[in-house]
């Protein structure tokens, strides 16, 4: 051992240390690393889990310098999960946004990170995620400007811990706070990677929260007067580049500057792969999606907050249903326990697309009290699209049952499906009747 140390010392004092280890220099800093040097930086674990994929997104928007990272997940069925890593790290240049699925690819030359989950640097993390995922690509990412990653996980393929519903008890001691019990969920990865990264802002919800949360933080940092606060909202997509892609405005800011859902609507798709209904877009540009806030927040003493929403990709609320069949309650801090030798609180069962505490991360602030709501037009609303295609549904079974069981006295019944349509404000059923043989 103690050779190996005075050879690495010989190569270092030669200054030639980095060409042992790299097979190709690929440009601003990114290399692709011998095999030999990617073998010694063999991590603890391999990609097993849903849980494992969370982490190392963590770990390469902690190694990019960023001060807030923002995890969004949404669970399409039961066998798919859409994870976004949004982060206001340093960017990735955009040559290098495929290059760096390759195996060996690492900005990481000089011996990578160690924390508690091993070595990071070998450039096969991302390389590991994209074999053993239906997707992983950068949806977006330039120098300076951030980075948005978007994974579509198969969970036949990939499994994620069943009860991804349940909370770890955190336990305040004299030097902080430590996890104990629960389990290795996606929500406990979180709360951990954030109890030691205590210099980076964390942040878990839905996509419309997450987006929700963008726009408010970059809304509070134009207080500070930013040379970018004169800039005008866009009201043409068109107008994005020359507007906001050009000037010194991360990722995290594009949301805010969107002058309409349309525009907006178009920013989440291409800048963030996202795809949420018309009616959360409107949510969001009316500013009533109340922001979340850091999970750092919720390990402090103040206790939980009052409300327990949360809300799904169409901005609306959603309470004691989850995913994953299951409610979320568990310890936080913020009350004694009856010993007083630790401090939680219990989170209600509200959960959002089963992995968000139901308003546990949700930022006390009200949203845009003074937003010109009473100006808007009546029709703009929308308000038949704000029921869901099986509450439809559903209404329309029970008015089935209704018109059968009483014109049952009259000879009366369906002659084919009730149908309907929503217009602005009004749902219309259309029942045609026909006389009982």
């Amino acid at each position: 051992m103690q050779n190996s140390l005075d050879y690495n010392k010989f190569f270092a004092d030669l200054k030639i240390a980095g060409q042992l280890k790299v097979e190709e220099d690929l440009g601003s800093g990114y290399v692709r690393l011998k095999i030999s040097e990617s073998e010694r930086r063999q991590a603890l674990q391999d990609i097993k889990c849903v849980e494992d994929i969370v982490t190392e997104l963590l770990r390469n928007s902690r190694d990019a310098k960023s001060k807030n990272i923002f995890i969004a997940t949404k669970k399409i069925t039961e066998k798919k999960r859409l994870i976004y890593c949004i982060d206001d790290g340093r960017g990735i240049p955009q040559k290098f946004h495929n290059l760096i699925f390759q195996s060996r690819v690492t900005s990481k030359l000089e011996d990578g990170a160690r924390d508690s989950y091993g070595f990071h640097g070998r450039g096969m993390a991302l390389f590991s995620i994209k074999l053993n995922v239906d997707d992983i690509r950068i949806v977006y990412s330039d120098l300076k400007k951030g980075t948005c990653v978007l994974v579509d996980v198969d969970l036949e393929k990939i499994p994620e811990k069943k009860d991804q519903s349940a909370l770890p008890r955190i336990v305040k001691r004299q030097d902080g706070y430590e996890l104990a019990g629960g389990v290795n969920n996606i929500i406990r990865v979180l709360l951990e990677f954030a109890l030691h990264n205590t210099d980076i802002n964390f942040y878990f919800g839905s996509p419309t929260q997450v987006i929700a949360t963008t726009i408010d933080l970059y809304r509070d940092s134009l207080n500070n007067k930013s040379p970018e606060s004169n800039i005008k909202k866009i009201k043409s997509f068109e107008d994005f580049d020359c507007i906001v892609s050009d000037k010194d405005i991360g990722l995290t800011g594009f949301g805010y500057y969107a002058d309409n859902y349309i525009v907006l609507e178009q920013i989440l798709k291409k800048f963030y792969g996202m795809h949420i209904s018309v009616r959360g877009i409107q949510r969001l540009i009316y500013g009533e999606i109340p922001p979340l806030k850091p999970m750092d927040d919720s390990m402090g003493t103040s206790g939980p907050q009052d409300s327990t929403m949360a809300y799904d990709d169409d901005g609306c609320i959603v309470n004691g249903k989850d995913d994953f069949n299951g409610s979320l309650s568990g310890p936080l801090p913020g009350a004694n326990n009856a010993n007083n030798s630790s401090k939680t609180i219990t989170v209600g069962d509200s959960i959002n697309n089963g992995v968000m505490p139901g308003g546990s991360f949700i930022s006390e602030k009200e949203k845009n009290k003074d937003t010109d709501k009473d100006i808007r037009l009546h029709d703009e609303l929308k308000l038949a699209n704000r029921f869901k295609e099986e509450e439809i549904k559903y209404i329309i079974s029970m008015l089935e049952k209704e018109i059968i069981n009483r014109g049952s006295k009259y000879f009366i019944t369906i002659e084919n499906n009730i149908e309907f349509k929503k217009t602005n404000n009004t749902v219309i059923f259309t029942v045609n009747l026909k006389q009982k043989d």
